[in-house]
């Protein structure tokens, strides 16, 4: 299968919604159109934002979105949303995907990659294999109001 990755813009943004609430809403999720346009959108949105698509021809297999942060002394890439469409799952194209981010994000001057990944082994797993560590710098936290 012969692939390309493209900067993905605002323009992307009403194919990554429709996608985006037939994935999550397959895994049992209650995405509606409104609710995936306020999330993909907020990204998009977010100032040094950067994100890239993987397509085969004009179909979209794949993407990773997320955004640029600056310290006193590192440029950080925050990775928000990684997600490879259900058809095209365990075949490699999520850890293309993530090399191929890596390497145009640190062109970009970005020293590390901050992620948020739930507590289910698989994903932490993922993460490892890819060289991904738990962080001893930052701690989530959170409150509910």
């Amino acid at each position: 299968m012969e692939y390309t990755y493209k900067e993905l813009t605002v323009g992307d943004l009403e194919t990554l919604v429709n996608k985006y609430i037939i994935y999550h809403n397959a895994e049992g999720g209650e995405w509606t159109y409104e609710l995936a346009k306020k999330r993909l959108k907020q990204i998009f949105l977010t100032p040094h934002f950067y994100g890239i698509g993987l397509y085969n021809e004009s179909q979209l297999l794949g993407f990773a979105i997320g955004w640029f942060k600056q310290f006193d002394d590192i440029q950080l890439y925050y990775l928000e949303e990684i997600l490879v469409f259900k058809e095209y799952q365990n075949k490699g194209w999520g850890s293309k995907i993530l090399q191929q981010l890596e390497f145009l994000v640190k062109q970009q001057g970005a020293e590390k990659i901050s992620l948020y990944t739930t507590y289910e082994d698989k994903h932490q797993r993922y993460y490892s294999r890819l060289g991904y560590e738990k962080s001893s710098f930052l701690v989530p936290m959170y409150k509910k109001i």
